[in-house]
């Protein structure tokens, strides 16, 4: 090979095509996309709907734990299950379908940061994800399970609706939410250094 080169950036330039040209890609693997827009609005109070390539069962007592946070759904891997609409207590509304109402008005607690519902349906489908606005506790919901996601000729029923939940420091707003920021302990330091120095001026001008 002949390696006869203007100058050192020719040298590099060369050296990168061909290490790059040697490496084979690893095609990368999605869990969850997003929805078509037309279909984040099928569930009121949500604010963002992803929907699983693989998963067409929503296992809670899979062996590798939640078929949800397997996939990951919204880039989180620690939901936690709450129940299901219309099955379990405190979850109110109707769970199955074509379309009705969701409620968790009587178990959401404030240290839910995040809730999610997912809907499951049957064959030629897979599971939906509803990302809830915080301090939402209640809502409509209409089939995900249509021409514009799955690309079924009619609608299809959802056959049970799933509560998930992620785990966080109490925020003061029911639904979950962000907390207000804590101060570093350097800025604290810098906050006490400044109250004792304003302590000290006000002493010296009494005195005076």
């Amino acid at each position: 090979m002949n390696l006869n080169f203007s100058s050192p950036a020719a040298v590099l330039a060369a050296l990168g095509v061909a290490i790059a040209s040697s490496v084979t890609a690893t095609p990368t693997y999605a869990a969850t996309f997003g929805c078509p827009i037309g279909s984040v609005d099928n569930v009121s109070g949500a604010s963002a709907c992803e929907y699983s390539n693989t998963a067409t069962q929503d296992f809670l007592n899979s062996k590798g734990g939640l078929t949800v946070n397997q996939e990951e759904f919204f880039g989180v891997s620690t939901w936690q299950f709450g129940g299901k609409i219309g099955e379990n207590g405190g979850y109110a509304g109707q769970g199955s379908g074509q379309s009705g109402t969701w409620n968790l008005s009587s178990v959401l607690q404030p240290t839910w940061q995040n809730v999610m519902l997912v809907f499951k349906s049957g064959a030629g489908t897979s599971l939906v994800g509803y990302q809830l606005e915080p301090g939402v506790t209640s809502g409509t919901w209409e089939s995900p399970f249509e021409k514009l996601l799955f690309n079924v000729k009619n609608t299809k029923d959802v056959s049970h609706i799933s509560v998930y939940f992620t785990l966080g420091e109490p925020s003061g707003s029911t639904g979950g939410g962000s907390s207000e920021a804590v101060p570093e302990p350097t800025t604290m330091a810098g906050i006490a250094l400044a109250g004792a120095g304003l302590a000290a001026y006000r002493r010296r001008r009494t005195a005076a």
